[in-house]
């Protein structure tokens, strides 16, 4: 109990007296599409801290590197947890690792990921929240756009975890046409796909559609150009950092919850803020990153940087008084995902994700 009144003085002191303010952020910092969150997480910190009311006190963010584990996220949601002086957390970035970590934040931290997209996350628990719609949707529009391409046969590869699962099999539901396979492969790492392509060869398929991230991504696109494979590619937005290849990935299709290809102004200021200070255009993990840190600020300052204060501050938010983000407004619903959003369909052309359209 001692202990208990200590850390509640230490909180109130820190937060209260000197105005000081303090995030955790957790990802997989050494992987490109968690290298791109911290970019946008950078980005806001230093456009936050450049604020008059930062003055002499500037935000700080206390930066873990989970590696997408489960395990390791729930060790550091812990040590969140357990630090008086951290109000609330940017992440996880990683489906299975935010799922692990809600579970610890539970009741006590409120979390905002940026690009976890299970539907395993959906109102798991009432101090968890997300900026990026849930796969069970994602899928669904990725198969929609399939079907308006016209193709009638779809192969899927998925890597087997809680991103991958839940993204096949939401477009599994959705795809109007035959589902000629549906195999697992290994989870974010560098892999055989001979067997597979040839194996789309002989069944015909006309689409392959790839639940995964961009390291078994460009394993796949490389053995998928070597051999020929003349079916249409399609990945959801773990593949958006393929077009780093960019004769391999010229003209695959991608869907993303956000494109440096957006017009309206707001985007199109983030975009150069960030090409400015990183020198390469943002992707949707930088815009969600960007979009996540902007919006516990916004929190954090409603709510005198009171825990509690802060999840209910972002319960509290409706369509009506939704913040208006890079990546759009941004509200939830009381499963803590947002609300109206969904993908846009990209095309890769010479390195850049261009808006698509079907038959394009």
């Amino acid at each position: 109990m001692k202990r208990l009144l200590f850390l509640i003085l230490i909180a109130s002191c820190t937060r209260g007296s000197s105005g000081s303010l303090t995030f955790g952020a957790a990802g997989p910092w050494k992987e490109g599409y968690g290298a791109m969150n911290r970019r946008g997480i950078e980005l806001a910190l230093s456009q936050i801290n450049a604020r008059p009311e930062r003055a002499g006190s500037p935000l700080q963010i206390r930066y873990e590197d989970d590696e997408g584990s489960g395990e390791k996220a729930s060790r550091i949601a812990q040590r969140f947890v357990d630090t008086p002086e951290i109000a609330a957390v940017i992440g996880h970035v990683n489906s299975g690792a935010m799922v692990a970590a809600a579970q610890v934040y539970d009741g006590r931290l409120a979390a905002v990921a940026t690009t976890a997209t299970s539907p395993a996350l959906t109102g798991i628990s009432p101090w968890a929240f997300r900026v990026i719609s849930s796969d069970s949707s994602n899928g669904q529009d990725i198969a929609r756009f399939a079907s308006r391409l016209g193709r009638s046969r779809a192969a899927i590869l998925y890597e087997n975890n809680t991103y991958g699962r839940g993204l096949a099999d939401a477009f599994r539901r959705a795809f109007s046409g035959r589902v000629v396979s549906m195999d697992p492969i290994g989870e974010g790492k560098e892999q055989p796909f001979d067997a597979y392509v040839e194996g789309f060869k002989r069944t015909g398929a006309d689409v392959v559609f790839v639940a995964g991230t961009d390291a078994s991504g460009l394993a796949f696109l490389r053995e998928a150009r070597a051999r020929g494979l003349s079916a249409d590619l399609l990945g959801g937005d773990g593949w958006s950092g393929l077009n780093v290849d960019t004769l391999r990935a010229q003209g695959i299709y991608v869907g993303v919850p956000f494109t440096a290809e957006d017009p309206r102004p707001q985007a199109q200021r983030f975009v150069a803020a960030f090409t400015q200070r990183f020198h390469m255009r943002p992707d949707n993990n930088a815009a969600l990153a960007y979009d996540a840190t902007m919006l516990l600020y916004v929190a954090a300052t409603n709510s005198r940087g009171d825990r509690r204060a802060i999840r209910d501050y972002l319960a509290a938010l409706t369509p009506a008084t939704a913040y208006q983000g890079v990546t759009g407004a941004i509200s939830f619903g009381t499963d803590g995902d947002p609300v109206g959003k969904n993908v846009v369909m990209t095309r890769i052309d010479r390195g850049t994700l261009r808006l698509a359209e079907a038959g394009k």
